[in-house]
């Protein structure tokens, strides 16, 4: 059964559940009930991220992350569909626990280089803790390649998956990968992250990853929409 053959009215017309029925299912629960926690006990929730900062990012970014490319998918094909979710849900994990380390990281980083005198620690006109949120969000996404960064490495691993984990050539994954998503579109979005993470970064640390995860069904969203009014023809790591 293709894609395209999985929609609201053949599943209603059919009554029959498919594995991808049930994959929907868990990645759409297991984000609401994240959701729900973060909002209903935010004390608790705040103290087991603090606690367990690797285990709390996997977990929020494996479904919060892969119901994210859940929804880019619909949005591109109109089809809640996606080829090997367990695969892709655990490299979302990993990007969650990637993320637990370089928030703090670039936050230490940006309060040592004000202490060093290196970059300043306020401007004219900005509220300080503003100022100091933007430079972490600035250096996270510039040297950090936060935004651009994450995504090419995603859509390498995309690729991977997509090739049964059969080639992992650099060369191959360049060939059939589309240049003008990766090359124009992707760092067109480099404002947004900056303004993003400024915001995240204005928040309390035990949040960020959270945060960071929200945001990823905001890019997966946005992900969607480009490539749903995009020309057709892009390469097959794109549409990943």
């Amino acid at each position: 059964m293709t894609d395209a053959s999985y929609t609201p009215r053949t599943l209603a017309a059919s009554g029959r559940f498919q594995p991808r029925h049930l994959t929907v299912a868990v990645y759409t629960l297991g984000s609401t009930a994240i959701i729900v926690f973060a909002l209903g006990w935010p004390a608790a929730f705040a103290g087991l991220s603090k606690a367990h900062p690797f285990a709390a990012g996997f977990v929020k970014l494996f479904f919060l992350g892969t119901f994210g490319e859940l929804l880019k998918r619909r949005l591109k094909t109109g089809a809640w569909a996606l080829d090997r979710p367990l695969e892709r849900a655990a490299v979302w994990g990993l990007f969650g626990m990637w993320f637990a380390v370089a928030f703090p990281a670039f936050s230490a980083a940006v309060e040592g280089l004000v202490g060093a005198s290196l970059w300043p620690g306020r401007v004219p006109g900005v509220p300080e803790s503003l100022w100091l949120a933007f430079s972490k969000s600035f250096w996270l996404n510039g040297l950090g390649m936060y935004g651009w960064g994450m995504k090419v490495t995603h859509n390498y691993l995309d690729f991977l998956i997509q090739g049964r984990w059969r080639t992992w050539s650099l060369q191959a994954y360049a060939a059939q990968a589309d240049a003008q998503f990766l090359l124009a579109f992707i760092p067109k979005t480099l404002l947004f992250w900056i303004a993003a993470q400024t915001f995240n970064y204005s928040m309390p640390a035990e949040w960020r990853v959270f945060i960071a995860a929200l945001l990823a069904i905001v890019l997966g969203f946005l992900l969607g929409v480009s490539r749903r009014a995009a020309p057709t023809g892009h390469g097959r790591a794109a549409d990943a």
